[in-house]
């Protein structure tokens, strides 16, 4: 559902995310008239539109939830990471400037013949000599330009790290998306149980009115009780409480909803009931198949595997020494005696030739971590058929649930009709209503939460394969 919203995150930013799930919503409402003539359809316009899909409130999570924004940019993290290490594969520049001012007299000794002795010059100098300078600003100029060679194998071992690395940001990613959809539909399914049970408990209210006017007609007739009109109005109070009591519940799940959305806890909406699909086969051994290639768990296991084993490479790469290419430009400026440009080009090379087995542990050490990737990609793989087999009985036992609480509200219905009819005619006890009464109410409860779980169980199954 969510996949091409998943796809395309990595090539947009998250103003464009904000933009589609924007226009979504937006296209979903109409135009408002100011007419007078059309107040009341555009009273029925606001509620429809007020109405939010289960498809709906999947994008606007995606888009606005603070925890997949916040998932979205470790991979641009990553990004930069991967940036940061390849400029390591380039010329490395540098440049030093030192302005000193000399606060004492400073001079140059050069003893006779220090430049040597010639036979027809004689010695240079012909005695010896002493060269004094007078305090003064003194300007040094370095500049550096060094590029590694035999360091460009470890550097991309690194780059290829820091790339593994952003293959598991991405998988974070997505395993939030999961995440977040998952909690969607969950809460979105809560809030369906609580407004069903909320519309059960007004069809009950006004139930229980209507008896409380039979009741308090046999009443004034004598022919019952007035601890039986007590009976009622007591049920009815307990039934306006749970009204109240639900009423406060959806409104309290409404704001964490919208919260789960990203946006303005006070949004008003409603949900979209949803009824009972017909079950669809489910073929075990092809859902385990495709949870192993969607799951993130198993793909950031086999990515810890590759992180490993290149970290291995890496640790194997320091036995190479360290050879560049170096350019460097020296400047004195007003240095009696020294060359004012200076410019010279070579090798460097350095090499760690004992460490006495320092590498050889780190390596050894390394190996140790591969193994225990490997292990964990073992038990995440039994973990992951593990929760699709579960996923699927409790979607088969949710549908069977279905048809038995469907034929327990049809005959709770049936009887509380017969049991009603007969009170009418006096041929019924009003105990016998009540009971009859309780007994339906709690058979719809069982059967709208037969539907709910069946749902859940499919959202549930969803997210065990990978599907979002």
């Amino acid at each position: 559902m969510l996949s091409n919203y998943i796809c395309s995150m990595n090539q947009m930013n998250l103003r464009d995310l904000y933009i589609i799930a924007l226009t979504f919503v937006l296209c979903s409402y109409t135009p408002i008239s100011f007419s007078q003539e059309e107040v009341i359809e555009q009273e029925v316009v606001i509620e429809e539109t007020l109405q939010l899909s289960l498809e709906e409130a999947l994008v606007i999570a995606v888009a606005e939830n603070p925890k997949i924004k916040n998932a979205f940019l470790e991979i641009k993290k990553a990004d930069n990471a991967i940036w940061a290490i390849k400029t390591r594969l380039f010329p490395e520049f540098d440049f030093s400037l030192y302005e000193a001012y000399h606060l004492t007299e400073e001079a140059f000794e050069f003893n006779q013949g220090a430049f040597g002795d010639f036979p027809v010059i004689g010695p240079i100098p012909a005695e010896n000599t002493s060269i004094e300078t007078t305090p003064n600003f003194t300007t040094f100029i370095t500049a550096t330009a060094s590029q590694p060679i035999s360091q460009l194998y470890e550097i991309s071992l690194l780059v290829k790290q820091r790339e593994i690395q952003k293959a598991v940001s991405d998988q974070d990613f997505r395993a939030r998306v999961l995440d977040i959809a998952d909690e969607v539909k969950n809460e979105y399914y809560q809030i369906l149980k609580t407004q069903s049970s909320l519309e059960a408990q007004n069809e009950k209210i006004v139930f229980l009115k209507s008896l409380l006017e039979l009741v308090n007609r046999d009443v004034e007739q004598q022919r019952l009780l007035e601890r039986d009109s007590l009976e009622v109005q007591a049920r009815l109070a307990r039934a306006e409480y749970r009204q109240f009591k639900l009423k406060n519940n959806l409104a309290t799940q409404k704001e964490k909803f919208n919260n789960l959305l990203g946006r303005d806890i006070e949004t008003p909406f409603s949900v979209a009931p949803v009824g009972f699909a017909a079950p669809f086969a489910v073929n075990v051994q092809e859902a385990e198949e495709l949870a192993l290639e969607q799951r993130p768990e198993i793909e950031i296991a086999e990515l810890d595997i590759q992180f490993a084993e290149n970290e291995v490479k890496v640790k194997k790469s320091k036995y190479i020494p360290e050879v560049g290419i170096q350019f460097q430009y020296i400047a004195n400026l007003n240095v009696e005696l020294l060359p004012e440009n200076i410019a010279t080009i070579g090798l460097f090379a350095k090499w760690d030739v004992f460490d006495w087995g320092r590498k050889k542990s780190e390596i050894a050490g390394k190996k140790k971590s591969l193994i225990q990737a490997q292990n964990r990609l073992d038990e995440t793989t039994s973990q992951v058929l593990i929760d699709v087999n579960s996923t699927i009985r409790d979607l088969e036992e949710s549908t069977v649930l279905i048809g038995v609480t469907e034929l327990e509200q049809v005959a709770a219905k049936e009887n509380l009709r017969v049991v009603m009819n007969q009170y009418k005619v006096q041929d019924a006890l009003l105990t016998q209503v009540l009971e009859a009464e309780s007994s339906l109410e709690e058979k719809n409860s069982n059967h709208e939460k037969a539907i709910l779980d069946y749902w859940t169980a499919r959202a549930n199954l969803d997210r065990a394969i990978g599907e979002d």
